[in-house]
């Protein structure tokens, strides 16, 4: 480190040419204060001090400017670490965004930084890993949900897991799959091919399993409906005090066991309603006897 810094030398430089005349006695003081400067900047140690500087060239130049003096004053100040974590930031930064311009979702920009440069693409590669896992551990939660409901509410779960996996998905670029990584893979185990098969598989699956929610939740509907309505009339039967109310009581009773009746087989909501089906046909036979 010496003393005057180049950019600081430069700065006192041109104040000196201003300061100084063309003729004999101007050229004279010129080179005086410029020997003076070139010897500083030559001089290993700490950086001059704005009084130092001052000293330099006043008793040459009693007009030098202040302003000058602390411009250059400044610029030969040694960079605080702070303003080296500035800089430092500002590369990282710089670096950053220029990962991020190369992991953008274009397939010309992809394309070819997978051809030349792989490694950039790790963030990519670890997105598109992270959704896949996350898509394939939401299907299996869904399938393992969907096995084990017993009410309606089990499959609102289900379904919240099927946006989940269809959530994650979304965030899988098709048009990239196929494009094996092998950098990628070489410093984290994969455990899938980043494949058109391995996605279609997945999303295959839960197509399948939203079919058979929806086809669920469907049954589930009149089920729910029927059996409110059953014990809205069960109710109103029970408090009836004439003939004809406790007639349409039991007439809403029936049409309730009805719908009960149809719910579709094959589903949770008619394994539900086949164990109730039987206590409510009972009640009524005994309420419709007594009509």
């Amino acid at each position: 480190m010496y003393r005057l810094h180049n950019k600081a030398f430069e700065i006192l430089r041109e104040e000196v040419e201003i300061c100084s005349s063309n003729d004999k006695e101007g050229k004279q003081k010129r080179l005086i204060a410029l020997k003076r400067l070139q010897q500083m900047r030559l001089l290993p140690g700490r950086r001059a001090k704005l009084n130092e500087l001052r000293d330099a060239v006043v008793d040459v130049f009693p007009i030098f400017s202040e302003t000058v003096l602390k411009e250059a004053a400044k610029a030969n100040r040694k960079p605080s670490i702070f303003r080296k974590f500035k800089y430092l930031a500002i590369g990282l930064t710089g670096a950053a965004g220029a990962i991020v311009i190369l992991n953008l979702p274009h397939p010309s920009i992809r394309w070819f930084v997978a051809k030349t440069a792989p490694i950039l693409l790790v963030p990519s590669y670890m997105n598109m890993d992270f959704h896949y896992w996350g898509a394939r551990n939401s299907v299996q939660e869904a399938q393992s949900l969907l096995k084990s409901a017993n009410n309606f509410s089990d499959i609102k779960q289900v379904e919240d897991k099927i946006a989940e996996a269809e959530q994650h998905l979304s965030h899988i670029p098709i048009w990239f799959l196929g494009y094996y990584p092998e950098v990628y893979c070489q410093n984290f185990s994969c455990s899938w091919n980043f494949s058109f098969d391995e996605f279609e598989n997945i999303r295959t699956e839960l197509i399948h399993i939203e079919t058979t929610t929806i086809r669920e939740k469907q049954a589930f509907v009149p089920l729910v409906e029927a059996q409110q309505a059953y014990r809205g009339a069960k109710r109103k039967l029970s408090i009836a005090k004439t003939k004809k109310q406790k007639q349409l009581a039991i007439v809403s009773m029936q049409a309730a066991i009805a719908t009960i009746a149809e719910v579709p087989s094959g589903t949770l909501a008619k394994k539900k309603a086949e164990t109730q089906l039987k206590a409510y046909k009972r009640y009524y036979e005994q309420v419709a006897q007594k009509k």
